[in-house]
């Protein structure tokens, strides 16, 4: 079967849908001072929806954490880190990041999390949603910290999976 080449249509081939007047018409109301006001107001209102949400999730990640359940930490953290930093609260986007690397490692190892690290995890996820004070000054410290301890445990876990080598 051939293969079929794409067709490329140039901008100005396509038809007009306003006329010059409407657009600058309709330009001239879109950076309206009214239309930008209505727009940060629908804005911080989706925020806040938003926001709850990021926080209802930090809840189930809570409560699955204490319950090892590591599918639904995992699902949680999933959904914190992409909605985090779009409602205010990137601290904790990126920590919820660390810990889902952290998950998806170990999973492919196909060993069980370690429920010391997932703690200290959910816990800084916690902390740095609900206090922003806090996730201000220390979150990038915290992020980095369980980071470099997500990266050490999973070397220490590399390294004792590699078979010994014995000298002649």
């Amino acid at each position: 079967m051939g293969r079929l080449d794409p067709e490329f249509l140039a901008a100005d081939s396509y038809p007009t849908l306003l006329s010059a007047g409407a657009r600058k018409q309709a330009m001239a109301k879109l950076k309206s001072s009214e239309t930008l006001a209505k727009a940060s107001r629908v804005f911080a209102m989706r925020t806040a929806e938003l926001r709850g949400a990021v926080l209802a999730l930090v809840d189930q990640l809570e409560a699955a954490a204490r319950e090892s359940d590591w599918a639904r930490v995992f699902a949680a953290t999933h959904e914190i880190r992409g909605l985090a930093d779009t409602v205010g609260l990137a601290a904790a986007g990126r920590i919820a990041n660390g810990l889902c690397h952290y998950l998806d490692s170990i999973e492919q190892i196909g060993i069980v999390p370690d429920a010391a690290i997932v703690n200290l995890h959910v816990d800084a996820v916690l902390r740095s949603a609900r206090t922003e004070d806090d996730a201000a000054r220390h979150g990038d410290e915290v992020a980095a910290q369980l980071a470099a301890l997500v990266a050490r445990r999973l070397a220490e876990i590399k390294d004792s999976a590699r078979p010994a080598t014995t000298a002649p």
